[in-house]
């Protein structure tokens, strides 16, 4: 993402708040709206739904598309159906794919009973906003035509294919990296704070903010002249992990006070950040040993199919095999400490002639710009100190 013109929008998007908002402030009336009527478990599950959804016609209604009219109906004829697959789609304990799979699959299973031939309408775009109504802390608002204009204009490395649900978690990690830049920027922050009205959801995780902000890039501002990045690309020490040593970790009793939360959020934000930079790197590395062919076969494996493969990202070496590649970014020196997983050590095992461990230290997220060690195979060697232990009960 080109950081130099993410800066120029937010101060058009400053300047151009009145305007804005006055269209699109409906988004923080309907949150608010939906979170005062919800309750999954109402006699009336029809009348509530109705109430709870009433003031999102902007979000859910344009030209030919009728996801709310279609609800209606189900709630009207199905209303034990559609709770039950409201219930499925609230529960965070599960993956978010196959929540968004599963309730459009059981819309199109009493759609089919119902109006046999019709559309469900219930496509990604509807299905995250009924996420974002419940959980306006944890989803972004969004629409692809949104998502393809912002790419284009930021110039973002991962362009969205119309259809694909993989395209919510890139657009999740875009939206997180997008609300940093916008929660250091107070003069936004208090244009905001003074538009929330007793009418309207307190917006307090700037979630709402950045969907808005992103809107208003592919929508209502004026497109920004592309200013010129410095590539990324330099040439990388490569090591094999077997001949790496680790120094001794002394184990020791005392207490620390951290705010480990905000330590989560900060260090997913760099590592996204990371992964990023490496995909433009590996870009340029296959451009360079021209293999332009590959390039488009770069797979972000960790935004498209979530953490827990062992690695963040498919690409290919200079031969044309295809690698594995994890990522682990530090704004800190070349040793600061950084932790494996089980999944990662095992995957560096099972593909340790392909399995590459790409090492970005001195990380300055302000111009994008990193040290890299590459680390090549199978990491048991520098895996010695556990952490945590996972635990799993057996007995009645």
């Amino acid at each position: 993402m080109n950081r130099q013109i993410l800066r120029q929008y937010i101060d058009e998007y400053k300047i151009g708040f009145a305007r804005v908002n006055q269209q699109e402030i409906y988004k923080w009336k309907a949150v608010k709206c939906f979170q005062d009527n919800w309750n999954i478990e109402a006699t009336n599950f029809l009348e509530v739904l109705s109430q709870s959804i009433r003031l999102t016609q902007n979000l859910l209604k344009s030209g030919q598309y009728f996801p709310l009219r279609m609800l209606v109906h189900y709630a009207t004829q199905r209303p034990e159906e559609l709770r039950q697959l409201f219930r499925n789609l609230y529960d965070e304990e599960n993956d978010i794919y196959q929540r968004i799979n599963d309730f459009q699959n059981g819309t199109e299973t009493i759609n089919n009973s119902l109006f046999p031939g019709k559309n469900t309408y219930q496509d990604h775009r509807a299905i995250i906003v009924y996420l974002t109504l419940r959980y306006p802390e944890r989803y972004f608002f969004y629409k692809f035509e949104m998502f393809k204009q912002f790419s284009e204009r930021l110039e973002l490395t991962y362009r969205p294919t119309k259809g694909r649900i993989e395209n919510i978690g890139h657009f999740n990690s875009l939206c997180e990296i997008v609300k940093y830049e916008l929660s250091n920027d107070q003069e936004l922050l208090q244009l905001h704070k003074d538009r929330i009205t007793a009418d309207c959801y307190n917006d307090i995780s700037l979630n709402i903010l950045t969907q808005d902000f992103i809107y208003a890039v592919a929508r209502h501002l004026n497109q920004q002249t592309p200013v010129p990045v410095a590539s990324t690309f330099q040439t990388a020490n490569e090591v094999s992990a077997t001949n790496l040593s680790t120094s001794t970790d002394q184990l020791t009793f005392r207490g620390r006070t951290v705010n480990f939360i905000q330590n989560n959020i900060d260090n997913k934000r760099i590592g996204d950040l990371g992964e990023l930079w490496v995909l433009k790197y590996e870009i340029e590395k296959l451009r360079q040993s021209g293999l332009h062919k590959l390039v488009d076969k770069i797979k972000h494996t960790a935004k498209d199919e979530g953490d827990g493969t062992g690695y963040d990202i498919e690409s290919y070496d200079g031969n044309g095999q295809k690698i594995y590649i994890e990522v682990k970014t530090t704004k800190g020196g070349k040793n600061s400490t950084f932790y494996i997983t089980r999944t990662e050590l095992e995957r560096s095992k099972i593909e340790k002639e392909n399995f590459y461990l790409y090492r970005l230290y001195n990380f300055n997220e302000d111009n994008d710009t990193a040290e890299i060690l590459i680390i090549k195979g199978d990491l048991t060697n520098l895996c010695e100190f556990p952490t945590t232990y996972k635990i799993i009960l057996t007995n009645d």
